[in-house]
């Protein structure tokens, strides 16, 4: 199978490559620049990963349709939505700067309902399509000053169900992966102090934060070529939003 990976640099989407590289599959990551993509193919160098790579920037997406289009045509049957840019300065939802928000929404909802729509062809054609939206648990419990965030994260969730009716009887299944809290990169600057960890160690029902290397076995069934997933939400969050009681209540 081969597979697109978007924001195949990042700490979830390397484990999400890696994941289906070790299970045989031709993978194709992205990243917005020709440097960044550098860096990350680098990254899979290191670790012996044969990892193909494309410039796709979400924010202008049509500028790599050219090279999208090569990806298609020797054929594609996974996508996998990871990429997500930088997100806005935190403020709440009336205070964000419009700019913010028109760049947020015009990068991470319409470039990934761009790619959508450029690869829905291709696999309606072939009769074999998997697609999987890694979301956040926060569209569910919500999550202080991430208005702009969460209303990208709700309208991706809802269009995947949208899609896993229109495209089920074309053998095109969409289904979302709802992540919790990990330890990536980008959030380091949290999971970094220890009194977070402990804290959040105590709130989360399985007592401990989520690890990237998580997230590249649960994509196993929604990427199989032979499965009856379609239109499912799949929790990847060590039990949030469910509470430990214990861990609200620890002075």
């Amino acid at each position: 199978m081969r597979v697109l990976v978007t924001g195949g640099g990042s700490d979830i989407g390397f484990a999400i490559a890696k994941r289906r590289l070790a299970q045989g599959d031709d993978v194709v990551i992205t990243a917005s620049t020709p440097e960044s993509l550098e860096r990350a193919l680098s990254r899979y160098r290191v670790e012996g990963l044969d990892a193909k790579g494309l410039v796709l920037d979400l924010a202008a997406p049509a500028q790599g349709d050219a090279a999208l289009g090569e990806v298609l045509e020797s054929g594609l049957q996974g996508l996998v939505l990871n990429a997500w840019t930088r997100r806005p300065p935190l403020h709440r939802f009336h205070e964000l700067p419009q700019e913010a928000l028109d760049a947020d929404v015009a990068a991470n909802l319409m470039g990934n309902v761009w790619l959508i729509r450029r690869v829905l062809p291709a696999m309606v054609s072939a009769r074999q399509g998997r697609i999987v939206l890694v979301s956040s648990v926060s569209t569910v419990n919500g999550t202080g000053r991430y208005g702009a965030y969460i209303l990208c994260k709700s309208a991706l969730e809802g269009l995947m169900r949208n899609l896993a009716v229109d495209y089920g009887e074309f053998n095109v299944l969409s289904n979302t992966v709802r992540l919790g809290i990990f330890k990536t990169e980008r959030t380091k600057k949290y999971w970094s102090r220890a009194r977070y960890v402990e804290r959040m160690g105590g709130v989360i029902p399985q007592g401990t934060l989520g690890e990237p290397g998580h997230v590249g076995e649960v994509l196993d069934p929604l990427l199989a070529s032979h499965q009856y997933i379609n239109g499912a939400v799949l929790d990847v969050t060590g039990g949030l939003p469910m509470f430990r009681l214990e861990g609200v209540l620890r002075p």
